[in-house]
């Protein structure tokens, strides 16, 4: 409930900065240090309703958005002085009676949420078919939204409202796993086998040279027995790969410490190979 009075105050505060930013014509919104204080609100809001998540079940946490929607009619008609009408009156009224009834009778405990949990669900025919019905409906309604202009609010509003069963699926599951890491759960040591690995591979990555294959082409033309063309490059036989990548790993200023092994079917690269021998760093496997 906190969370979505914080929001509804950032969302009255972002729209007086717009109204006054465009009245006096001045900066744009976002450089008024007013605005960014709605927006600092509403993301402690929003982190709010996060953490909600966590602790409770989803359909008693989800209908408590209501009161940001009856918390801003209140707020914008005492502050940015907006007209209240009958409606809204009778609106909010339906939707405080609404959400009464839904927190009362829904469930107030829920499973703890576990990663496996998480993963047998996703991979269950209620939540792919589920999931399949869903997207096919977005589909359909976005066809009717932008090529046939349609633009009534029931749909605008089947739209948001699929969106927003996906969103809090997925924030329930996020959030209860971190409820569950808080807690002493092993999805502690995942997270910290992952930081892991991703050290070790940034250490590993972090002071590599790269090589530049201009500069390695243009000394593969001073090899004997390698011609460089104008418009082809190097005419390099396919059966020489190996050896001309042990050369240039010798030209490009690699450092290896045993030879560079030939073909055995020919003395000339054989000979060449033999000879060349690059002191300290890599070494090639023979």
């Amino acid at each position: 409930v906190c969370g979505n009075f914080l929001i509804s105050i950032s969302l009255n505060i972002q729209k007086y900065t717009h109204v006054r930013q465009s009245q006096r014509g001045t900066k744009p919104y976002y450089t008024s240090r007013l605005w960014w204080c709605g927006i600092l609100l509403m993301g402690l809001g929003e982190l709010g309703n996060f953490a909600a998540y966590g602790f409770a079940p989803a359909s008693l946490i989800a209908p408590l958005g209501s009161v940001s929607v009856i918390a801003s009619a209140v707020i914008s008609v005492v502050f940015l002085k907006e007209t209240l009408r009958a409606s809204d009156i009778l609106g909010g009224a339906l939707a405080l009676t609404g959400t009464y009834f839904l927190v009362t009778f829904a469930p107030h405990s829920s499973p703890h949420v576990t990663a496996n949990m998480v993963e047998r669900s996703l991979v269950s025919w209620t939540f792919l078919i589920y999931f399949m019905f869903e997207m096919i409906l977005f589909a359909i309604l976005m066809y009717l939204y932008k090529c046939r202009n349609i633009k009534h609010i029931v749909i605008m509003m089947i739209l948001v409202a699929l969106l927003a069963s996906v969103t809090v699926i997925s924030v329930k599951a996020v959030s209860g796993m971190i409820t569950e890491t808080i807690r002493g759960s092993h999805l502690t040591i995942f997270a910290c086998v992952c930081l892991l690995a991703f050290t070790g591979v940034f250490l590993i990555a972090r002071a590599r040279p790269r090589i530049k294959m201009d500069r390695v082409f243009i000394s593969m033309g001073q090899i004997p027995g390698i011609p460089i063309t104008p418009d082809s490059g190097p005419a390099i036989e396919p059966s020489r790969v190996q050896d001309i990548m042990g050369l240039c790993l010798c030209i490009s200023g690699k450092r290896c410490t045993d030879k560079v092994q030939p073909q055995s079917d020919d003395s000339k690269y054989g000979k060449l190979a033999s000879k060349l021998t690059c002191n300290s760093g890599i070494q090639d496997e023979p």
